[in-house]
């Protein structure tokens, strides 16, 4: 192995410290985008790559008997950056009992659509959380990519019941003005929806290459 092969490899220190990095950064954007403090693109797209972030970390980690688990309690993550261990959580499955956490070894092969539509959705009810925000211009355009991934991707597609329902809340919003912010209890069933969407697209990914 030459030494510019050999200085061109991360060690498992680097991994630990890109994971670290990744998960400090998804809780300062998810606080300042709380806070009104961060506009939507570039939420969306910083909180893309983080993620990928994580998915490239934790898949090289993996290998070496690491637990993701494990690395947030022995460095007290969860206490560091709350904001940012709960978003991981809701990539990871770790809020539900059953184990539906994602298998990031099967997900080699589709790392970048795996993070658009875990940032997409994570985006998706954070802005319905914060009610006031929650305007058909900012939910459409994520139900649309949202859409784009599951109706290609693999177990799902667009006659799978999650395609189904995303395709029939884009469709009914389009018919609303793009200003109109949804009502009190739109904004709770949509943000139920996206949710049990997520665990969805979570188990599903999990049975990749099972």
């Amino acid at each position: 192995m030459s030494y510019q092969t050999k200085r061109r490899q991360k060690s498992l220190l680097d991994h630990k410290a890109d994971l670290y990095a990744a998960i400090a950064t998804i809780d300062r954007l998810a606080t300042h985008f709380d806070r009104g403090m961060v506009e939507e693109t570039l939420y969306r797209r910083q909180m893309k790559a983080a993620i990928s972030d994580v998915f490239k970390a934790q898949m090289a980690l993996e290998e070496h008997g690491f637990t993701i688990e494990d690395f947030i309690k022995e460095r007290k993550l969860d206490e560091k950056f709350p904001e940012g261990v709960k978003r991981l959580n809701l990539v990871q499955g770790l809020e539900r009992e059953e184990d539906t956490s994602l298998s990031f070894t099967k997900l080699k092969d589709l790392p970048v659509k795996s993070a658009d539509y875990v940032a997409n959705a994570i985006e998706l009810i954070d802005v319905l959380r914060l009610r006031s925000i929650a305007r058909v211009e900012m939910i459409v355009p994520l139900l649309d990519e949202m859409y784009n991934i599951v109706k290609e991707f693999p177990n799902l597609g667009p006659d799978h019941w999650v395609a189904v329902e995303i395709d029939g809340w884009r469709k009914a919003l389009l018919d609303e003005s793009p200003s109109m912010t949804l009502p009190e209890e739109d904004a709770e069933r949509l943000e139920f929806e996206a949710s049990r969407w997520l665990n969805e697209f979570r188990s599903q990914i999990s049975k990749i290459g099972g």
